[in-house]
């Protein structure tokens, strides 16, 4: 119900003509001005002249419809200025008919569009032509100069109240909106926020990516540089002096063996350093302002208004009794006692901190300005109670303001009715009444904007705060997948490959004893194998998928092609049909698995035997790689039958990588000897 209410607002919001303060200014103006022609007397009066007086109605009627229903916020700026001139025409001809008290108002509602719809430099000289238009009009129905001062003066205070209490309305008006703009972005960005954040975490693992790019792999890729001039010149060694052969072919194998090492520290460093935190950029460009504003107006210019208005209201009313009585000293020394009095009630009221003390003191300058009325005979003064009315709105609480203006319009109505009972005619109530809303009411919805405004800032903090959380943590992660997938990479491809060729320089060693031409031969095939090492360097780099399904079989058999010659191992391969079908995900995992577990079976069993199998079914495929005991004469072999030792950074690798594709992995000794390494995929990948 609540929601609904909320989007119906915001759907009227959407298109009404001004904000609703300012729209209720207008149409109470617009309203009032026909109710206050009906207590006139004389020739103008309903009686004497009905028709005139329904012909102004009308006119008035027509005014308030097209208030409420043209969308002058969405007209061009020509447009907007020929719609206020059309205002100003149908309220002088209205005047003009039957000119009533409150048409002074609805000038000035017509001033305050105007600075809602227009900047400073285009509605000042509106304003001036507007004032100029219904002084004018004010001369010619009195052609009296008194009447007309006296009229201005009248009007100066609530006009200006009037005014700085609209700027603060249209000020915090626009402000919230905004604030509600953002906040709806915010939201908008929220709710999209799982698409954001997986554009973030594929940004930020290509960022990391680069730049350990540029730091291990650069490493790695030294290491493995040295070793293949170490091959090189292995290979001259044995074309040029054969004597020498064997000592270089063993600096040969020191060198793979630090290529190793380096390849083990930097897998070490991925899988233990703690990811640094990645640059850190503005996820969604929204700047969030925190609240600014102690009160509806900011500080100096609440303290400039403090005391511009009290000096404006004593000016005004001072030329208002002036020109209503002669300066006698009878006149001039209660009214001068009476501001004083005043005054001190004012900055009393403004030092005061109690709810209860600031009351006393708005009671007092209530009371001040009733006897300034009183005491001049002139009714003009008792709009100086928007004085009062204006340190209630911005102080008070909505309670205490209903409390406070339950009680003292009735005191100063029977005050006013016993010393001066011709004052309290309906002209001048209906006057005092739109005056009073006419400043309280924007200032009092001023302070709900506030609200509205503080409040739609903080959401739109916790939001952005919970979305750079999220970011944060999709950052560290996104770092610690990449450092982990590198890792993976580095020991399941590079290391196997390492290890392969480690092999290899072994029987080269062995066999440049023997046989130079046989030791050239494989020295040339480590070699190859050294280059497609680099070239895995940099497919790791670049985070490529190397095998598909189609080319899963043809992998499987040239690595173990590779294995045979380069070690004196039988190795049998057998699997099902339908390789062809996996993503390249699951057949990169199927052939890491094999990798490890041949590498694994060379580093600690060196077995005579070692089977592979791949089984399928329509949900899941299954990798198995079993290798037998080592020979018991064979030195440095593991007792363990092939196991992979604790920690193994291979079987973590191949863990993840199950985990990553919702499948399982198992590895250990056999009962009856040996090892296997087993893992089973869901065929979640097949095309």
């Amino acid at each position: 119900m609540i929601r609904a209410f909320q989007q119906l607002r915001a759907l009227i919001g959407r298109h009404v003509a001004y904000p609703f303060a300012l729209q209720g200014v207008v149409a109470l103006a617009l309203l009032m001005t026909p109710l206050s022609g009906l207590g006139m007397r004389g020739p103008l009066s309903v009686d004497g002249s009905p028709q005139r007086y329904w012909a102004m109605t009308a006119i008035v009627g027509l005014h308030l419809i097209l208030t409420l229903f043209v969308p002058a916020r969405r007209l061009a700026l020509w447009a907007q200025i020929l719609y206020l001139i059309i205002q100003c025409a149908l309220t002088a001809v209205a005047q003009a008919l039957f000119p009533t008290p409150l048409f002074d108002y609805v000038y000035l509602a017509i001033v305050l569009q105007s600075l809602m719809l227009f900047r400073p430099w285009l509605w000042i000289p509106f304003a001036v032509g507007v004032w100029a238009l219904w002084s004018g009009g004010v001369f010619m129905a009195t052609a009296s100069a008194l009447t007309w001062l006296q009229s201005n003066l009248a009007l100066a205070f609530p006009a200006t109240c009037a005014i700085i209490a609209a700027i603060i309305y249209v000020r915090q008006h626009r402000r919230s909106e905004q604030a509600q703009q953002m906040l709806q972005q915010m939201q908008q960005r929220y709710d999209s926020l799982s698409t954001a954040l997986r554009e973030i975490q594929q940004r930020v693992a290509l960022e990391e990516r680069r730049r350990l790019a540029q730091t291990l792999t650069d490493e790695v890729q030294a290491a493995l540089a040295r070793t293949e001039q170490s091959i090189a010149a292995a290979i001259g060694q044995a074309q040029s002096n054969l004597s020498r052969l064997q000592i270089t072919v063993a600096q040969t194998r020191d060198s793979a063996g630090l290529a190793v090492e380096r390849l083990r520290g930097a897998i070490t460093t991925l899988r233990h350093s703690e990811a640094d935190p990645p640059p850190r950029e503005p996820v969604f460009a929204l700047a969030i302002p925190g609240p600014r504003d102690e009160l509806v107006i900011s500080s100096r210019p609440y303290r400039v208004l403090s005391w511009v208005l009290p000096v404006v209201f004593i000016s005004l009313s001072l030329l208002v009794t002036l020109t209503q009585h002669p300066p006698t000293l009878d006149v001039i020394l209660p009214l001068l006692t009476l501001y004083a009095l005043l005054l001190l009630a004012y900055i009393y009221t403004l030092r005061a901190r109690n709810p209860l003390l600031l009351q006393i003191g708005l009671a007092g300058q209530t009371l001040a300005v009733v006897a300034m009325a009183i005491t001049t005979q002139a009714l003009p003064i008792l709009l100086g109670l928007l004085l009062v009315l204006w340190q209630i709105a911005l102080r008070l609480p909505l309670g205490q303001i209903a409390l406070f203006l339950t009680g003292t319009p009735a005191a100063i109505g029977l005050l006013l009715a016993r010393m001066r009972p011709q004052a309290m005619d309906r002209e001048s109530l209906l006057v005092c009444a739109v005056a009073a809303v006419t400043m309280a009411g924007p200032l009092l919805l001023a302070r709900r904007q506030l609200d509205q405004r503080r409040h739609a800032e903080l959401r739109a903090s916790l939001l952005s705060s919970e979305i750079e959380q999220q970011t944060n943590e999709v950052r560290t992660l996104a770092v610690a997948a990449e450092r982990s997938r590198l890792a993976r990479e580095f020991h399941d491809d590079l290391g196997s490959r390492l290890v392969l060729i480690n092999l290899q320089l072994q029987l080269a060693e062995e066999l440049a004893a023997e046989s130079s031409a046989d030791a050239l031969a494989q020295l040339q095939v480590s070699r190859d194998h050294l280059r497609e090492a680099w070239r895995s360097v940099l497919a790791v780099a670049d985070a490529e998928l190397p095998l598909s399904g189609d080319t899963l079989a043809a992998a499987l058999e040239s690595l173990a092609a590779q294995c045979r010659r380069s070690a004196s191992v039988s190795i049998s391969l057998r699997a099902d049909d339908g390789l062809e079908e996996l993503s390249p995900a699951v057949a990169c995992t199927i052939y890491r698995v094999v990798q490890e577990g041949i590498a694994n079976a060379w580093k600690h069993a060196l077995p005579s035997q070692i089977s592979v199998q791949l089984s399928m079914n329509t949900s899941h495929v299954r990798v198995t790689v079993v290798n037998d005991d080592r020979p018991a004469d064979s030195p440095g072999g593991s007792p363990a039958g092939g196991a992979a030792p604790q920690g193994s950074y291979g079987l973590v690798g191949l863990r993840e990588r199950a985990d990553a594709l919702g499948g399982g992995i198992e590895a250990g000794p056999l009962p009856e000897g040996g090892f296997r390494l087993m893992m089973a995929l869901p065929v979640e990948g097949v095309a």
